[in-house]
């Protein structure tokens, strides 16, 4: 049987857990967002919450340093991100028919990138590590990049009996984590 890391962002969860945690809830930020997703690890307590957003409302600072990274295109989604309490943004931009997404410090240094690639460019180690752990092919591919923009990890996402599963796969073809993606609604108070 496969060992799951949920996503659950249930509101009493959400509400409770990440006030204590500092991992990045704001009722103002949620009010703004387009939706909102999040994270959490074994035991619920929440890791990361990303507030999807219009690209508008990201700093020029950003924009400029996305701009530098992949000229061309235009923004087409963004999302003001908490990792561990500290803030991130975060711009997604189409290229060549790719999505190229990259995440950024406040001041516009890169934190990460991701960039979809076709599966016939990830090594056929790392295919066959998600087949073995999920029992299916990935439907989408994202190389995981760093600041420096080296390769170190690659994100498969995947449909498995209706449910949508993300794996994280290591250079070395294994597997260091499985998640399922879990839509909830969250009720939040307006101002």
């Amino acid at each position: 049987m496969m060992k799951l890391i949920p996503i659950l962002p249930l509101a009493a969860l959400l509400f409770s857990a990440c006030a204590s945690s500092g991992a990045g809830w704001h009722n103002a930020d949620a009010l703004d967002a387009t939706s909102v997703e999040m994270a959490v690890d074994r035991e619920g307590r929440p890791l990361e919450v990303e507030y999807h957003i219009d690209p508008s409302g990201v700093p020029a600072v950003v924009h400029e340093a996305m701009n530098a990274l992949h000229p061309g295109g235009r923004a087409v989604a963004a999302e003001k991100e908490y990792v561990d309490g500290e803030l991130f943004w975060e711009l997604s931009k189409v290229i060549g028919g790719k999505e190229v997404e990259a995440m950024f410090h406040p001041d516009g240094r890169l934190h990460s990138e991701e960039v979809e690639v076709a599966a016939a460019s990830v090594p056929e180690a790392v295919r066959a590590a998600v087949r073995s752990r999920i029992g299916a092919d990935a439907t989408k591919w994202e190389e995981i990049r760093g600041a420096d923009r080296s390769l170190f990890e690659y994100h498969a996402k995947a449909l498995v009996d209706g449910k949508n599963y993300k794996v994280m796969v290591g250079l070395d073809a294994v597997v260091t984590s499985v998640v399922r993606e879990v839509a909830a609604e969250i009720e939040v108070p307006v101002r």
